[in-house]
């Protein structure tokens, strides 16, 4: 059998982890570079770019390159780079192709099986879309696991004392806060909560769109719209936040950026870190208020809270730490390796599922409540559409729970049961997970004829519905991931597999091409 891994699929970057003699290690690339870009691009040969290289060609070529996929996952999304048109679970599997190789060559071992990191807060469709791209990358998916939980998992503690830790995790597309109660070797997670669509990408955007206003005030002019330079002024907003993360000032420069008649029109600007401050600081207060919605699903206060750990690249920014402490006065707040601590942690719990000798134990929890719409009694009288909970938020997975219904007219020979995940009391409001039918129910009155209904949620955080009419013994299931939009038949998933590896078996021939071309006069551009 082959080597198990960790794997951080991060929206920005992507790192992929080992164990060694019961420790997590991140394998470099051949440059001894841990992190690897989460961007996906092709050459103007048609040649597939991973990394570091597809991630220098997009402000030139944006039309040919991929980032940030992640916020896609679990969608009808397509992207299209060179002749293919590509869901995101492909782009992902791309990545996570890359990684499997870099690991590969690093262990000098095949690499077979591997925990993958999610959001807390990814929804169902989400993890499913992970999976489908780590198979699709040649890897057994052994578990879908949390980040902010996998970040727990790396921090020991000195005694067998408990402490609650609240684990703040804030990467580039995603954000989720976790309350964990570690006790020696045992990680619980108590609650979770968290924004599927705010990170790092949103604060770029923010002072993108600060840069373009600052372009129009400074030159009357405003900045083009097309593809290519808006991508120039993000990746200019891009390097100004991470400069702003050390620097109180920095000055973003981008030449040629416009014109007016024949004049070139550039832009030079300095940005004060308290300038984008005040631009994120509004994204940033709703982290605070998920900080207060995990303490309240864990009955607790920031008082209870022993520490807090900073998790996440975004989490370098000086105003996320500054907030925090704030909000939680008297809790130390630290961060050990934000960028690594992910995958590391997906490294252990990848060796405590293939079996190696590691010490811990974890135990996770469904960050949303799971139910279906039904008639539900009301002071104004029955109602329909309501959602009635089946496993509540913050349960602890895997899970199985059933409840009991009725039929709710007379005669009814048709039972439909819609899926949903949520915590809105309307159904309709919460986030669909699919629906089936039970049909030749006998015709009875009204409330007579009981319908159970059966929720088995793994601990990859995977549904499946069965439902069940007393009468005649009818049952009907559902595998809510088999129902989801993007999702990949059998036949699909294999197709997309032999795709892929056929895109990186290749790339060793043209890197032997390259190597043959190093003995004409060949520019490094034209290298890579």
């Amino acid at each position: 059998m082959g080597n198990v891994v960790g794997i951080d699929l991060g929206t920005t970057n992507s790192i992929i982890a080992a164990l060694e003699d019961g420790q997590p290690w991140v394998i470099p690339d051949d440059d001894g570079v841990l992190l690897l870009p989460s961007c996906v691009g092709m050459d103007d040969s048609g040649q597939l770019l991973v990394g570091q290289s597809a991630w220098r060609q997009y402000a030139a070529a944006p039309e040919r390159t991929v980032k940030s996929i992640k916020r896609q996952m679990g969608t009808d999304h397509t992207v299209t780079l060179g002749d293919r048109t590509y869901r995101p679970q492909e782009i992902s599997a791309i990545i996570l192709r890359s990684l499997k190789q870099r690991a590969e060559a690093i262990l000098e071992d095949e690499v077979t099986q591997a925990v993958i990191t999610v959001p807390a807060y990814f929804t169902d469709s989400q993890r499913q879309a992970t999976k489908e791209a780590g198979e699709i990358a040649g890897f057994e998916v052994l578990q879908i696991l949390n980040e902010p939980t996998a970040a727990a998992l790396v921090f020991d503690l000195d005694s067998e004392d408990s402490e609650n830790v609240l684990v703040y995790d804030l990467g580039g597309g995603t954000f989720d806060v976790s309350i964990v109660e570690i006790t020696g070797s045992v990680t619980e997670v108590l609650a979770s909560h968290g924004n599927n669509r705010l990170g790092g990408d949103d604060f770029d955007r923010q002072l993108q769109r600060n840069l373009a206003d600052r372009f129009l005030q400074i030159h009357g002019t405003e900045v083009p719209n097309d593809a290519a330079t808006q991508a120039r002024l993000l990746q200019a907003a891009e390097q100004a936040k991470i400069a702003l993360s050390e620097h109180g000032f920095t000055t973003v420069r981008e030449p040629f950026l416009a014109s007016k008649g024949e004049t070139a029109l550039h832009l030079e600007i300095d940005i004060a870190r308290e300038d984008f401050e005040n631009l994120i600081k509004p994204l940033l207060k709703e982290t605070l208020e998920a900080i207060d919605r995990a303490l309240n699903d864990a009955d607790m206060t920031a008082d209870d809270i022993n520490r807090a750990i900073l998790v996440g690249g975004s989490t370098r920014i000086p105003l996320v730490q500054h907030l925090v402490e704030n909000h939680l006065p008297d809790t130390p707040v630290s961060s050990f390796e934000p960028d690594l601590c992910v995958g590391m942690g997906a490294a252990l719990q990848a060796g405590v599922l293939s079996g190696e000798a590691v010490d811990s134990i974890l135990v996770d929890v469904s960050p949303y409540s799971l139910g279906i719409a039904a008639v539900m009694d009301t002071p104004m009288g029955p109602v329909s559409g309501m959602f009635s909970t089946i496993i509540p938020r913050n349960s602890v997975i895997p899970i199985s729970r059933s409840q009991i219904y009725h039929t709710a007219s007379n005669d009814q020979e048709i039972v439909e049961v819609e899926v949903f995940q949520g915590e809105n009391p309307i159904a309709k409001e919460n986030v669909p997970l699919g629906s089936f039918r039970i049909e030749g129910i006998p015709p009875k009155p009204a409330g007579a004829v009981p319908v159970e209904v059966h929720f088995d949620f793994d601990i990859n955080g995977i549904l499946t519905v069965t439902a069940t009419e007393k009468g005649k013994g009818q049952q009907q299931s559902l595998v809510v991931n088999d129902t989801k939009t993007g999702r990949l038949s059998s036949h699909e998933l294999h197709q997309s597999r032999d795709a892929i590896a056929s895109l990186f078996n290749a790339l060793p021939l043209l890197e032997a091409e390259n190597e043959a071309w190093n003995d004409v006069d060949v520019t490094p551009g034209e290298e890579e």
